[in-house]
Protein backbone atom coordinates (compact mmCIF):
# COMPACT_ATOMS: atom_id res chain seq x y z
CA UNK A 1 0.00 0.00 0.00
CA UNK A 2 2.82 2.36 0.90
CA UNK A 3 4.49 1.60 -2.42
CA UNK A 4 1.29 2.38 -4.34
CA UNK A 5 0.92 5.67 -2.44
CA UNK A 6 4.52 6.60 -3.26
CA UNK A 7 4.00 5.82 -6.97
CA UNK A 8 0.84 7.91 -7.03
CA UNK A 9 2.66 10.78 -5.31
CA UNK A 10 5.47 10.68 -7.86
CA UNK A 11 2.98 10.57 -10.72
CA UNK A 12 1.07 13.51 -9.25
CA UNK A 13 4.25 15.52 -8.89
CA UNK A 14 5.15 14.79 -12.51
CA UNK A 15 1.74 15.99 -13.67
CA UNK A 16 2.09 19.14 -11.56
CA UNK A 17 5.51 19.88 -13.02
CA UNK A 18 4.24 19.30 -16.53
CA UNK A 19 1.28 21.60 -15.90
CA UNK A 20 3.56 24.25 -14.40
CA UNK A 21 5.81 23.96 -17.43
CA UNK A 22 2.81 24.37 -19.71
CA UNK A 23 1.76 27.46 -17.77
CA UNK A 24 5.26 28.94 -18.00
CA UNK A 25 5.39 28.22 -21.73
CA UNK A 26 1.99 29.83 -22.22
CA UNK A 27 3.01 32.88 -20.19
CA UNK A 28 6.24 33.18 -22.12
CA UNK A 29 4.36 33.03 -25.42
CA UNK A 30 1.95 35.70 -24.19
CA UNK A 31 4.86 37.91 -23.13
CA UNK A 32 6.35 37.73 -26.62
CA UNK A 33 3.29 39.47 -28.02
CA UNK A 34 3.75 42.53 -25.77
CA UNK A 35 5.92 44.56 -28.20
CA UNK A 36 3.60 43.87 -31.12
CA UNK A 37 1.32 46.60 -32.44
CA UNK A 38 -2.26 46.15 -31.27
CA UNK A 39 -5.23 46.29 -33.62
CA UNK A 40 -5.61 50.04 -33.96
CA UNK A 41 -8.74 52.14 -34.31
CA UNK A 42 -9.86 53.98 -37.44
CA UNK A 43 -11.75 57.25 -37.81
CA UNK A 44 -13.68 58.11 -40.96
CA UNK A 45 -13.44 61.44 -42.76
CA UNK A 46 -16.93 62.22 -41.49
CA UNK A 47 -15.73 61.42 -37.98
CA UNK A 48 -12.80 63.77 -38.49
CA UNK A 49 -15.16 66.60 -39.39
CA UNK A 50 -17.13 65.85 -36.24
CA UNK A 51 -13.93 65.94 -34.16
CA UNK A 52 -12.94 69.32 -35.58
CA UNK A 53 -16.25 70.88 -34.54
CA UNK A 54 -16.38 69.07 -31.20
CA UNK A 55 -13.23 70.62 -29.79
CA UNK A 56 -14.37 74.14 -29.05
CA UNK A 57 -12.20 76.49 -27.02
CA UNK A 58 -14.43 75.86 -24.04
CA UNK A 59 -14.00 72.08 -24.26
CA UNK A 60 -10.24 72.42 -24.65
CA UNK A 61 -10.09 74.68 -21.61
CA UNK A 62 -12.13 72.17 -19.60
CA UNK A 63 -9.98 69.16 -20.58
CA UNK A 64 -7.81 67.69 -17.83
CA UNK A 65 -4.39 66.02 -18.15
CA UNK A 66 -4.45 62.25 -18.44
CA UNK A 67 -3.55 60.63 -15.10
CA UNK A 68 -0.02 59.25 -15.17
CA UNK A 69 -0.27 55.45 -14.81
CA UNK A 70 1.43 53.09 -12.39
CA UNK A 71 2.62 49.62 -13.34
CA UNK A 72 -0.07 46.93 -13.04
CA UNK A 73 0.69 43.86 -10.92
CA UNK A 74 0.37 41.64 -13.98
CA UNK A 75 2.85 43.73 -15.94
CA UNK A 76 5.26 44.03 -13.02
CA UNK A 77 5.42 40.25 -12.72
CA UNK A 78 6.08 39.69 -16.42
CA UNK A 79 9.68 39.56 -17.70
CA UNK A 80 10.76 42.14 -20.27
CA UNK A 81 10.83 40.74 -23.79
CA UNK A 82 14.32 41.24 -25.30
CA UNK A 83 14.46 43.50 -28.36
CA UNK A 84 15.12 41.53 -31.54
CA UNK A 85 14.47 43.95 -34.38
CA UNK A 86 17.36 45.86 -35.99
CA UNK A 87 17.80 49.49 -34.99
CA UNK A 88 15.93 51.91 -37.23
CA UNK A 89 16.11 55.68 -37.65
CA UNK A 90 14.94 58.62 -39.74
CA UNK A 91 16.18 62.19 -39.88
CA UNK A 92 14.13 65.20 -38.77
CA UNK A 93 12.47 67.26 -41.49
CA UNK A 94 12.20 70.99 -41.93
CA UNK A 95 8.87 72.51 -42.95
CA UNK A 96 8.57 73.15 -46.67
CA UNK A 97 7.73 76.83 -46.08
CA UNK A 98 9.23 78.38 -42.94
CA UNK A 99 6.79 80.57 -41.01
CA UNK A 100 7.12 84.29 -41.48
CA UNK A 101 8.97 85.87 -38.61
CA UNK A 102 10.21 82.51 -37.36
CA UNK A 103 13.44 82.65 -35.40
CA UNK A 104 16.11 80.05 -34.71
CA UNK A 105 16.05 78.24 -31.39
CA UNK A 106 19.69 78.95 -30.64
CA UNK A 107 20.25 75.26 -29.91
CA UNK A 108 19.80 73.35 -26.69
CA UNK A 109 19.70 75.68 -23.73
CA UNK A 110 21.54 74.53 -20.62
CA UNK A 111 19.58 74.27 -17.40
CA UNK A 112 20.77 74.53 -13.83
CA UNK A 113 19.63 71.30 -12.17
CA UNK A 114 16.61 69.30 -13.31
CA UNK A 115 13.87 71.92 -13.10
CA UNK A 116 11.86 72.49 -16.27
CA UNK A 117 12.07 75.95 -17.83
CA UNK A 118 9.67 77.83 -20.08
CA UNK A 119 10.42 77.34 -23.78
CA UNK A 120 10.49 80.25 -26.23
CA UNK A 121 10.20 81.18 -29.04
CA UNK A 122 7.13 79.78 -30.71
CA UNK A 123 6.55 79.80 -34.45
CA UNK A 124 9.60 77.69 -35.34
CA UNK A 125 10.95 74.20 -34.69
CA UNK A 126 11.02 72.50 -32.27
CA UNK A 127 7.95 74.29 -30.85
CA UNK A 128 5.95 73.88 -34.07
CA UNK A 129 6.36 70.10 -33.91
CA UNK A 130 5.21 69.81 -30.28
CA UNK A 131 1.62 70.30 -29.22
CA UNK A 132 -1.31 69.19 -27.13
CA UNK A 133 -3.35 66.13 -28.04
CA UNK A 134 -6.96 66.43 -26.91
CA UNK A 135 -9.17 63.34 -26.64
CA UNK A 136 -12.36 61.94 -25.18
CA UNK A 137 -11.91 59.26 -22.50
CA UNK A 138 -14.02 56.13 -22.23
CA UNK A 139 -16.19 57.87 -19.59
CA UNK A 140 -16.87 60.80 -21.94
CA UNK A 141 -14.63 63.31 -20.19
CA UNK A 142 -12.08 65.39 -22.04
CA UNK A 143 -8.37 64.85 -21.60
CA UNK A 144 -5.06 65.99 -23.01
CA UNK A 145 -1.45 64.89 -23.38
CA UNK A 146 1.63 66.14 -25.20
CA UNK A 147 2.76 64.79 -28.57
CA UNK A 148 5.24 65.49 -31.37
CA UNK A 149 5.15 65.31 -35.14
CA UNK A 150 7.47 62.50 -36.22
CA UNK A 151 9.00 61.94 -39.64
CA UNK A 152 6.75 59.51 -41.51
CA UNK A 153 5.82 58.48 -45.04
CA UNK A 154 2.23 59.63 -44.53
CA UNK A 155 3.52 63.09 -43.46
CA UNK A 156 0.87 63.19 -40.72
CA UNK A 157 1.98 61.14 -37.71
CA UNK A 158 2.24 62.29 -34.08
CA UNK A 159 4.21 60.33 -31.47
CA UNK A 160 2.99 60.09 -27.86
CA UNK A 161 2.49 57.67 -24.94
CA UNK A 162 0.24 54.61 -24.99
CA UNK A 163 -1.82 55.87 -22.04
CA UNK A 164 -2.74 58.91 -24.15
CA UNK A 165 -4.72 56.79 -26.63
CA UNK A 166 -5.85 53.73 -24.66
CA UNK A 167 -6.77 53.15 -21.00
CA UNK A 168 -4.58 50.02 -20.83
CA UNK A 169 -5.25 46.66 -19.13
CA UNK A 170 -8.25 46.12 -21.40
CA UNK A 171 -9.83 49.44 -20.45
CA UNK A 172 -10.65 50.56 -23.99
CA UNK A 173 -9.72 53.16 -26.57
CA UNK A 174 -10.03 56.91 -26.28
CA UNK A 175 -11.48 58.85 -29.22
CA UNK A 176 -11.90 62.33 -30.73
CA UNK A 177 -8.15 62.93 -30.99
CA UNK A 178 -7.26 66.47 -32.01
CA UNK A 179 -3.73 67.81 -32.31
CA UNK A 180 -3.04 71.51 -31.67
CA UNK A 181 0.64 72.21 -32.41
CA UNK A 182 2.67 75.05 -30.96
CA UNK A 183 -0.17 76.08 -28.67
CA UNK A 184 0.64 78.81 -26.17
CA UNK A 185 -1.83 79.89 -23.51
CA UNK A 186 -4.75 78.39 -25.42
CA UNK A 187 -3.81 79.69 -28.85
CA UNK A 188 -3.96 77.60 -32.03
CA UNK A 189 -1.66 79.48 -34.42
CA UNK A 190 -1.63 76.64 -36.96
CA UNK A 191 -5.15 75.38 -36.41
CA UNK A 192 -5.90 71.80 -35.40
CA UNK A 193 -5.75 68.36 -37.03
CA UNK A 194 -8.33 65.58 -36.58
CA UNK A 195 -7.35 61.94 -36.23
CA UNK A 196 -7.45 59.20 -38.82
CA UNK A 197 -5.91 56.19 -37.03
CA UNK A 198 -4.36 55.46 -33.63
CA UNK A 199 -2.49 52.53 -32.16
CA UNK A 200 -0.35 51.33 -29.26
CA UNK A 201 1.30 48.06 -28.24
CA UNK A 202 -0.34 44.80 -27.18
CA UNK A 203 1.58 45.05 -23.90
CA UNK A 204 0.04 48.41 -23.01
CA UNK A 205 -3.45 47.66 -24.33
CA UNK A 206 -3.87 44.27 -22.66
CA UNK A 207 -1.71 44.47 -19.53
CA UNK A 208 -1.00 48.14 -18.78
CA UNK A 209 2.69 47.31 -19.11
CA UNK A 210 4.63 50.57 -18.91
CA UNK A 211 7.57 48.97 -20.70
CA UNK A 212 5.39 49.33 -23.82
CA UNK A 213 3.71 52.66 -23.08
CA UNK A 214 4.15 54.10 -26.59
CA UNK A 215 1.64 55.19 -29.22
CA UNK A 216 1.22 57.06 -32.47
CA UNK A 217 -1.70 58.79 -34.15
CA UNK A 218 -2.17 59.47 -37.87
CA UNK A 219 -4.12 62.62 -38.77
CA UNK A 220 -6.08 63.83 -41.77
CA UNK A 221 -4.30 66.68 -43.63
CA UNK A 222 -7.13 69.17 -43.14
CA UNK A 223 -4.79 72.15 -42.82
CA UNK A 224 -2.08 70.70 -45.04
CA UNK A 225 0.26 67.88 -44.08
CA UNK A 226 1.65 68.18 -40.57
CA UNK A 227 5.22 67.45 -41.63
CA UNK A 228 5.20 69.82 -44.60
CA UNK A 229 3.60 72.64 -42.61
CA UNK A 230 5.32 72.32 -39.24
CA UNK A 231 8.38 70.15 -39.79
CA UNK A 232 8.92 66.82 -38.00
CA UNK A 233 11.28 65.27 -35.48
CA UNK A 234 13.33 62.27 -36.53
CA UNK A 235 13.63 59.11 -34.48
CA UNK A 236 16.12 56.48 -33.35
CA UNK A 237 14.51 53.28 -32.13
CA UNK A 238 16.39 50.33 -30.66
CA UNK A 239 19.45 52.52 -30.08
CA UNK A 240 19.60 51.82 -26.34
CA UNK A 241 18.68 53.97 -23.35
CA UNK A 242 21.60 56.39 -22.80
CA UNK A 243 21.26 59.77 -24.52
CA UNK A 244 21.68 63.48 -23.91
CA UNK A 245 18.12 64.74 -24.42
CA UNK A 246 15.79 67.69 -24.32
CA UNK A 247 12.35 66.75 -23.01
CA UNK A 248 9.27 68.82 -23.95
CA UNK A 249 5.82 68.93 -22.41
CA UNK A 250 2.79 70.95 -21.34
CA UNK A 251 2.83 70.26 -17.57
CA UNK A 252 0.13 71.18 -15.12
CA UNK A 253 2.13 70.10 -12.08
CA UNK A 254 5.44 68.52 -11.18
CA UNK A 255 7.85 67.35 -8.53
CA UNK A 256 8.07 70.12 -5.92
CA UNK A 257 6.66 72.58 -8.46
CA UNK A 258 3.76 74.93 -7.84
CA UNK A 259 4.41 77.41 -10.64
CA UNK A 260 3.25 75.44 -13.69
CA UNK A 261 0.00 76.80 -15.24
CA UNK A 262 -3.03 75.02 -13.81
CA UNK A 263 -4.31 74.15 -17.29
CA UNK A 264 -0.95 73.14 -18.79
CA UNK A 265 -1.07 76.06 -21.19
CA UNK A 266 2.68 76.65 -21.59
CA UNK A 267 5.46 74.64 -23.23
CA UNK A 268 8.33 73.67 -20.91
CA UNK A 269 11.51 71.70 -21.37
CA UNK A 270 14.15 69.82 -19.40
CA UNK A 271 17.67 68.87 -20.48
CA UNK A 272 19.62 65.93 -19.12
CA UNK A 273 21.06 62.48 -19.70
CA UNK A 274 18.91 59.38 -19.81
CA UNK A 275 19.87 56.01 -18.38
CA UNK A 276 18.62 52.43 -18.24
CA UNK A 277 16.89 51.60 -14.95
CA UNK A 278 18.78 48.34 -14.44
CA UNK A 279 20.23 45.37 -16.29
CA UNK A 280 16.87 43.61 -15.97
CA UNK A 281 14.67 46.68 -16.50
CA UNK A 282 14.87 48.55 -19.81
CA UNK A 283 12.77 51.54 -18.73
CA UNK A 284 14.57 54.86 -19.30
CA UNK A 285 15.10 57.38 -16.51
CA UNK A 286 15.66 61.15 -16.70
CA UNK A 287 15.90 63.83 -14.02
CA UNK A 288 13.00 66.12 -14.91
CA UNK A 289 10.21 67.49 -12.74
CA UNK A 290 7.34 67.74 -15.27
CA UNK A 291 4.33 65.52 -14.51
CA UNK A 292 0.62 65.64 -15.46
CA UNK A 293 0.11 67.09 -18.92
CA UNK A 294 3.63 66.24 -20.07
CA UNK A 295 2.63 62.64 -20.81
CA UNK A 296 3.77 61.67 -24.30
CA UNK A 297 6.13 64.63 -24.56
CA UNK A 298 9.14 63.82 -26.77
CA UNK A 299 12.63 63.13 -25.47
CA UNK A 300 14.86 64.49 -28.25
CA UNK A 301 18.52 63.76 -28.69
CA UNK A 302 20.91 65.81 -30.85
CA UNK A 303 18.54 68.78 -30.99
CA UNK A 304 20.07 71.06 -33.60
CA UNK A 305 20.06 74.85 -33.65
CA UNK A 306 17.33 74.84 -36.32
CA UNK A 307 15.05 72.77 -34.06
CA UNK A 308 15.34 69.25 -35.44
CA UNK A 309 16.29 66.25 -33.32
CA UNK A 310 15.62 62.54 -32.83
CA UNK A 311 12.87 61.06 -30.67
CA UNK A 312 14.35 58.38 -28.39
CA UNK A 313 11.72 58.43 -25.64
CA UNK A 314 8.45 59.98 -24.44
CA UNK A 315 7.31 60.77 -20.90
CA UNK A 316 5.40 57.83 -19.46
CA UNK A 317 5.31 57.83 -15.65
CA UNK A 318 7.13 58.30 -12.35
CA UNK A 319 6.94 57.24 -8.70
CA UNK A 320 4.23 58.93 -6.63
CA UNK A 321 3.40 59.06 -2.93
CA UNK A 322 0.14 58.00 -1.23
CA UNK A 323 -1.43 61.31 -2.29
CA UNK A 324 -0.53 60.77 -5.93
CA UNK A 325 2.11 63.51 -5.96
CA UNK A 326 5.56 62.87 -7.47
CA UNK A 327 7.92 61.44 -4.86
CA UNK A 328 11.24 62.09 -6.62
CA UNK A 329 12.82 63.83 -9.61
CA UNK A 330 13.02 60.78 -11.87
CA UNK A 331 10.78 60.81 -14.96
CA UNK A 332 10.52 57.60 -16.97
CA UNK A 333 9.98 56.59 -20.57
CA UNK A 334 9.29 53.22 -22.12
CA UNK A 335 12.31 51.81 -23.88
CA UNK A 336 11.86 52.76 -27.53
CA UNK A 337 12.79 49.38 -28.98
CA UNK A 338 10.72 46.73 -30.73
CA UNK A 339 7.44 48.11 -29.38
CA UNK A 340 8.14 51.57 -30.77
CA UNK A 341 9.24 50.16 -34.12
CA UNK A 342 6.12 48.03 -34.48
CA UNK A 343 3.73 50.85 -33.59
CA UNK A 344 5.54 53.33 -35.83
CA UNK A 345 5.53 50.91 -38.78
CA UNK A 346 1.80 50.39 -38.39
CA UNK A 347 0.66 53.99 -37.93
CA UNK A 348 3.07 55.78 -40.27
CA UNK A 349 1.55 54.21 -43.38
CA UNK A 350 -2.07 55.07 -42.57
Amino acid sequence: MARITKVLAIAGAAVSLAFAGLQATTAQAADKSAPQAATGIVNSSAGARSTSTYWTKARMAAATPEPVPQMSAKAAAAPTVPDRLPATAAAPARPLTPAKGATATGGVRPLVGSGAALWTPHGSMPATTVGKIYFTRTDGSGGYCTGSVITASNLNTVWTAGHCVNAGSGGGWFSNFSFVPDTDNGSAPWGSWSWKYANTTVGWQNSGDLHYDVAAIAFYPANGNLQSTLGAQGYRFNYGQAFAVTDFGYPQDGYLRTDFPANGSKLYYCSGTTYRKSSSNDLMGLSCDMHHGASGGPWLTELASWGGGYIVGAYSHRDVNSSGAPSNIEARSANHGDGAINVYNDVSVH
